[in-house]
């Protein structure tokens, strides 16, 4: 089936891992039991799945996501962790990992979470994906009403987000303070933000300043 690296600094559970997916043929061409050696194995023996602990000395399980990531090794990550879901499943989705799966669940989904992976699906829970569908809309939807401001808009919106009060936006742009008022009260609805810090991070957040 699939070659595969467990990363995992608990011996038990390397056993474990092996225990459940040697019966369904796949390749354990190797083990660590920290991040610098499986970063190492991974480069060296290029597996098609690496089943990654995040809580392991010499790089954590991020960074070694990362180093494989910035490598451009074609190399899918599983996630088994102790780490809740609900707080590192999105980010180990977005670090790039193919699956999640919590040590706490019960070992024998692992078997699915690597057939599915390696069939080319990803692999995690479905609050995960439904939070990045959700993140995902929010952030079209506030690109495509930054899209419609005009050219006026846009430019009070850097400066609001760059920290200028309305008076200083007004002798910047030779307008009345009570206009700079006008389009910040406009902006704020327009984005249904209630105060300038969270426009300001709105803006940074769609690379307007």
């Amino acid at each position: 089936m699939g070659s595969i690296i467990i990363v995992d600094d608990h011996p038990l559970i390397r056993l474990a891992i092996r225990t459940v997916l040697e019966p369904h043929e796949h390749n354990i061409v190797a083990e660590a039991d920290n991040g610098a050696d499986a970063v190492q194995l991974v480069r060296k023996r290029l597996p098609d799945l690496l089943i990654l602990d995040l809580n392991i000395p010499n790089l954590d399980g991020f960074s070694v996501i990362s180093h494989i990531k910035s490598a451009g090794l074609p190399i899918k990550t599983l996630v088994l962790t102790s780490s809740n879901s609900k707080n590192f499943a999105l980010r180990c989705l977005q670090a790039g990992a193919a699956g999640f799966l919590c040590k706490n669940d019960n070992l024998n989904e692992l078997a699915n979470a690597v057939k599915a992976i390696l069939s080319g699906y990803s692999y995690f829970p479905e609050d995960t994906i439904s939070t990045l569908q959700q993140n995902t809309n929010a952030a079209c939807q506030e690109s495509v009403l930054i899209a419609q401001l005009t050219d006026r808009e846009i430019t009070v919106l850097k400066l609001l987000a760059s920290g200028l009060n309305n008076q200083k936006i007004a002798d910047a742009l030779l307008i009345s303070h009570k206009t700079v008022s006008t389009y910040k009260v406009r902006l704020l609805k327009r984005f249904n933000v209630s105060n300038l810090v969270a426009l300001a991070e709105l803006a940074k957040r769609n690379s307007v300043v």
